[in-house]
Order: structure tokens, then C-alpha cells, then sequence
């Protein structure tokens, strides 16, 4: 069985998975790349352990900064070389509509693989949502990163049966410590970009808030952004002790989340949030918004992290209550490092491979 899996760009979370499908079918699994990168990402990659190709880049960014537009008309080319079994599209953009008009034309089985949820897709066209259902109705097995996810394709009345999950995850063994509440040196972190989809100035609410309460309060944050200069204004108006590590190589991550306590991941939407993997495997709790796709999934409410409506009073008052509380803080710690080992890159594989085989053999 021959595997062609068309997606956007290559990140960091999703190359591991595709090595361990490739270990599973070797050179008959190809990843196909319709760009290097987008102006938004600062990944740096090399040495990839699978199959792959890059297309000739044709990628155009949307008014919202954070969506991008592919589209590889030579994806058809490329797949009629390869004359796949399975193909597999992880978006809508032209590029993968051409790969889903190739499998169907050719009579090739088709799988759509999406970390989107209801939510994410609420406001969505009469247009979108209409090619949606005609490349569901036509496809055969479906792959989504969350329960959420899932959640969406059941929307779309596809059968519960033909669902499968390959969640978005991290090496959590890079990430994991045993760094006591104590041994942590800051209080609050963020680590994203600064715009406003990630709510930076929430996030600088809290800390303002919280300050008045918790003495010395210390403050970590990671990333870049237009809105840095802003972040970082209000931050000084409100006289905020933080520490800017800047945009942070991936290898050192683990060093800085194992530092804070607690991670507090502000977003006005978010398919995902692999963030939420990397605090959570270094055992710093999470609140988030109920605009995440990793709540009621990786992130369970009041177990291992908090789900809280975006409001700086309500959000400083549950920060107050952990830092002021380390039985609390620990109980959540142990709870997050416990419940990310599931998400690994052996069963986000899994994955892939069991979908991949159902839509071979149906």
C-alpha cells in the first residue's frame, strides 16, 4: 500500500509521527510539502527520516495574518508519479482540493486529516462548509488531532466507525522534571506570539492583578510578534518583574517551562495548542480559555489544568488561589505529567496507520 499525505509546511510536532508511519511502510509513504515555511513560523528543519518532496511554493497570506493560502497546481504531477493507494489531505487550500480531486478521479481512497473543531470552524462560508461535505461524502476514513475534532466530523454525519484520532504531541521525556513548586523561579508564563488571536494583553491583565497579591511575582515570556512592543509597555506601566527569554529554539524549551509554575495559555482560538503538551509534560498546570481545542481532550478542568472565560478577575483569583496553595499546585503538576504520556508520537502514528489501512481495505 502506497500512502501520499499532502499537508501545509513541516512542524516540529508532526515530523516524528511521520517518521514512525514511515518506519511502518517505508519509501511507499511520502510526505508532500506545498512550502518550506510560512512568515509566521521561524522553524528551522533538517535531515528528515521519511519520503518527501517539496512543491513549487505558491502561498499567499490571509488578511488575519494566521491562515495561509496554498496553491500547487504541480501536487497533481507529483501524484501521478507516485500513483499513491491512499491520499491523505490535512486542509481545504487548492493544493489539497486538487490532491482530493486527483483520488477521486483516480478512484484512490481519500482521508481528510484536520486538527479543526466546531469551534474553529463556526464562522466558516456557506461555500466552505458545502465543499467540506462533498469531500467527506466522498472520502473514506477520517483523522482528526482531538475529541473535538472527532466532534466535528460527527457534524457532518460521518460514522463513528470510520473516525480516528492522531493527536498533535511532543517528546514528553525532553520535557519531564521533577522541579518542586519551590525550585520554580517564576510564577506566570507565556509563550506564543504576540497578536492579538493570543490575547497578550489578558495575559498582562493577570499578571497586573495577581501582583498585588502574590509579593515579588515573577514573570516568564516567550515568543515574538507585532504586538511585543505594546505587551511590554503595559508590562512596565504596572511595574511587572518579567524576564523576556525572546523567540526560543526548540531544543531549549524544556529549560524554561520547567521553571514556571504555572502556564497561562491566553487564546482567542486555537485548533490545538501544543504549548499546552509542552507545560503540561514539565508539569506546570494550565489555564486556558474554552477556545482551545486541547480543553476536554489533553486538558481536563480542574484536574490538571483550568478551562476559564476570558476575564482578568476571574482568571487572577484561580492564579492567586495555586501560587498560595502548593498542595493544590502539586496535585495538578503530578496530574498533567500523568495524563500527557498518552499523547506520544507512537500512537499519534497509530493513528494515521490504522486509518490508512480501514480506507485501503474498505
Amino acid at each position: 500500500m502506497k500512502i501520499a499525505l499532502i499537508t501545509n509546511i513541516p512542524a516540529p510536532y508532526r515530523l516524528p509521527i511521520y517518521e514512525r508511519v514511515a518506519q511502518r511502510y517505508g519509501d511507499d509513504f511520502l510526505v508532500i510539502f506545498a512550502a518550506k515555511s510560512e512568515s509566521n513560523r521561524s522553524w528551522d528543519f533538517s535531515d528528515f527520516k521519511f519520503q518527501y518532496l517539496f512543491l513549487k511554493e505558491n502561498v499567499k497570506a490571509k488578511k488575519d495574518g494566521f491562515n495561509y493560502v496554498h496553491n500547487n497546481i504541480d501536487v497533481w504531477s507529483k501524484l501521478t508519479t507516485l500513483n499513491p493507494d491512499v491520499v491523505i489531505t490535512t486542509g481545504f487550500n487548492p493544493t489539497h482540493l486538487y490532491a482530493w480531486i486527483y483520488a477521486t478521479f483516480f478512484r484512490k481512497k481519500h482521508i481528510p486529516m484536520t486538527d479543526g473543531w466546531i469551534e474553529s470552524e463556526k464562522n466558516l462560508s456557506f461555500v466552505h462548509k458545502a465543499v467540506r461535505k462533498i469531500v467527506f461524502i466522498t472520502s473514506h476514513a477520517f483523522i482528526g488531532a482531538s475529541k473535538n475534532s472527532l466532534d466535528l466530523f460527527k457534524s457532518y454525519k460521518i460514522n463513528e466507525d470510520k473516525l480516528f484520532q492522531s493527536h498533535l504531541c511532543i517528546d514528553n521525556k525532553r520535557f519531564y522534571n521533577e522541579f518542586s513548586f519551590k525550585e520554580r523561579e517564576y510564577d506566570l508564563m507565556f509563550s506564543g506570539q504576540f497578536t492579538e488571536r493570543k490575547l497578550p494583553f489578558l495575559f498582562a491583565d493577570v499578571a497586573e492583578k495577581v501582583s498585588k497579591h502574590i509579593s515579588d511575582l515573577k514573570v516568564l515570556i516567550l515568543g515574538d510578534g507585532p504586538m511585543k512592543e505594546e505587551l511590554f509597555a503595559k508590562l512596565n506601566n504596572c511595574g511587572i518583574n518579567y524576564h523576556y527569554a525572546g523567540f526560543v529554539a526548540q531544543e531549549e524549551l524544556p529549560k524554561y517551562y520547567s521553571s514556571a509554575k504555572l502556564f497561562l495559555f491566553t487564546t482567542r482560538l486555537d485548533p490545538w495548542g501544543v504549548v499546552v503538551n509542552e507545560a503540561m509534560a514539565s508539569g506546570t498546570p494550565v489555564i486556558t480559555t474554552p477556545y482551545a481545542g486541547v480543553i476536554n481532550d489533553l486538558l481536563i478542568d480542574e484536574q490538571n489544568g483550568y478551562i476559564l472565560n476570558g476575564d482578568s478577575d476571574i482568571w487572577s483569583k484561580k492564579v492567586i488561589e495555586i501560587l498560595k496553595n502548593q498542595d493544590l499546585w502539586q496535585i495538578l503538576s503530578l496530574n498533567a505529567k500523568e495524563s500527557v504520556k498518552e499523547f506520544n508520537f507512537d500512537n499519534a502514528a497509530k493513528g494515521i496507520i490504522e486509518a490508512s489501512e480501514y480506507a485501503y481495505n474498505k
